[in-house]
């Protein structure tokens, strides 16, 4: 294999180190022109089938790997130009990226290839910031695969097959105001969405107003997933929790599971539900021992001694709400 040419083939990389301007503004748009590689119009000479080769550039298994053939030859990165992303993120109306430990918040606008986003994603939770409910299923043809480990999404829509795309490698998810829709543009269940994400071991959630996708039998549709690890020994937090919420049925679970949950229930509680949450309530302070770990339970109106006492509780068994 001959790759004696002068410049390296991670150069796709080093050519985005920011360039800090003289007012120290570090979201500089980065010319496309500057993004731009000419092909090679030479030979490579590889000691294996040109079809195999050209198959093992087209078809990376991973990001590591990719990495490695690109560092190790440029013709992979011809073939398949992908930046590799460590962060994502939407700041300043702007889709901004790390690429390095050297190479921050770089303005995705007039860079021309396609994105491989593994590490932490976040899109929401901006001040400085306008969010379209498109912004992420608008970005995501420039996206070449996912594998994000972290994942923070606001008031967005996407239909399922985006979401199965964004959450394919993920482990903790953050969803505030997330309407995921089937492809005939009907909002699914909340049990639905949290079927979708098997590998999650770290869910937090919170629904919309007057949110219409948890119903009497969300809690028991939940328990009946193959990967009921979800309620098992995983951190799962669920805020402006709807009254058709099943507490009881969820309440009885906790008993049996090693998972740490924190319910923040909605605005609207009508007074035999609140009786029903303060029951769980006084239970779980005037306990002596668990042998599970206590959930932490909140909902407006709420007494603030037994707010305290309730989160007393939860400390002196190793939970942080």
């Amino acid at each position: 294999m001959d790759i004696s040419e002068s410049e390296s083939p991670a150069a796709s990389s080093s050519i985005l180190k920011r360039k800090h301007s003289a007012s120290g503004d570090s979201s500089d748009v980065i010319p496309a022109k500057r993004l731009r590689f000419i092909a090679p119009n030479r030979r490579y000479d590889f000691d294996f089938p040109d079809s195999v080769i050209y198959y093992v550039a087209k078809n990376p298994t991973s990001a590591k790997l990719y990495k490695k053939l690109i560092e190790a030859c440029r013709y992979f990165f011809w073939k398949n130009p992908i930046l590799l992303i460590d962060y994502l993120i939407y700041k300043n109306n702007e889709m901004k990226a790390d690429f390095s430990e050297y190479e921050h918040d770089i303005c995705l606008k007039n860079v021309p290839y396609k994105f491989w986003v593994s590490g932490d994603c976040c899109i929401g939770f901006d001040a400085n910031s306008s969010f379209k409910k498109d912004l992420v299923s608008s970005f995501l043809p420039r996206i070449y695969r996912c594998e994000i480990a972290d994942l923070t999404l606001q008031d967005q829509k996407l239909t399922t097959d985006e979401f199965l795309f964004v959450t394919a490698k993920t482990g903790r998810v953050c969803f505030s105001d997330l309407t995921v829709v089937n492809r005939d543009g009907k909002e699914i269940a909340f049990e639905k969405l949290v079927e979708l994400i098997p590998e999650v071991y770290c869910l937090e959630h919170c629904f919309k107003n007057n949110d219409k996708t948890v119903t009497a039998n969300t809690v028991k549709d939940i328990l009946k997933l193959h990967h009921r690890h979800i309620f098992g020994t995983c951190v799962f937090r669920l805020f402006s929790v709807p009254e058709a919420f099943d507490i009881e049925t969820l309440f009885a679970h906790i008993k049996k599971s090693k998972g740490m949950f924190q319910l923040e229930f909605a605005d609207a509680l009508s007074d035999d539900y609140r009786s029903r949450l303060e029951t769980i309530i006084d239970e779980l302070i005037e306990a002596e021992n668990f042998d599970y770990i206590p959930p932490f339970i909140f909902y407006p109106g709420m007494d603030d001694e037994k707010c305290r006492m309730l989160s007393e509780v939860c400390r002196e068994n190793d939970w942080w709400p």
